[in-house]
């Protein structure tokens, strides 16, 4: 199971539709949002012998982004009260969201590559140089600082733009059909304390 804090007119079209909206990694860059917005969004930084490395892309990447059931009820209402989201939509089956969009992007999009997966909390860490060359490929899509944002307990759909030229939109929109047999609205969580 997957869940996302959404504005509810979002929500229904993802319902009804699928419509899946991904962002850029710069889009999320530019966010001012202490919660939310992340200046390093997509970059892989280590540290190989206390000298920092980063590994990026050329290649214009999208991103969904979506949290593990366990995120707790107090870190998802501060997202969407961060983003001004107000309600949430849980994916009941994430692998038949994944092969539906991976049907998509064959059908519509041969030059956008699907990669998705759980976020790991070790921007910055210290590696050694076997480790960093064994990265997995855009893995840096799929790295967060862990002090930050791991309550978040992200997963993402990312998308890779492989054609020579660029999209000139900040967003690629998905439409893979109507997803009420996999996708449920409810409303955000209630008695959070400090509200």
């Amino acid at each position: 199971m997957l869940i996302k804090a959404m504005d509810r007119k979002w929500a229904k079209k993802v319902l009804r539709d699928g419509l899946i909206r991904l962002h850029t990694l710069e889009y999320y860059r530019q966010w001012e949002n202490d919660l939310l917005g992340d200046p390093n969004d997509g970059k892989g930084l280590y540290r190989v012998g206390g000298h920092p490395m980063e590994i990026s892309s050329v290649n214009e990447v999208y991103v969904w982004c979506l949290s593990n059931p366990e995120i707790s009820n107090e870190r998802l209402h501060a997202v969407a009260t961060a983003g001004k989201y107000n309600c949430v939509i849980t994916i009941h089956q994430p692998e038949e969201l994944i092969r539906r969009i991976a049907t998509y992007l064959q059908l519509n999009h041969k030059n956008l590559s699907l990669h998705c997966g759980g976020v790991k909390y070790d921007r910055g860490t210290e590696v050694d140089p076997r480790t960093l060359n064994s990265q997995k490929f855009h893995f840096n899509v799929f790295q967060k600082e862990s002090s930050r944002f791991q309550d978040d307990k992200e997963y993402r759909v990312s998308i890779t733009n492989y054609s020579f030229g660029r999209h000139n939109e900040n967003f690629v929109d998905l439409m893979i059909g109507d997803c009420g047999d996999i996708i449920s609205l409810r409303p955000l969580p209630t008695g959070i304390m400090g509200r």
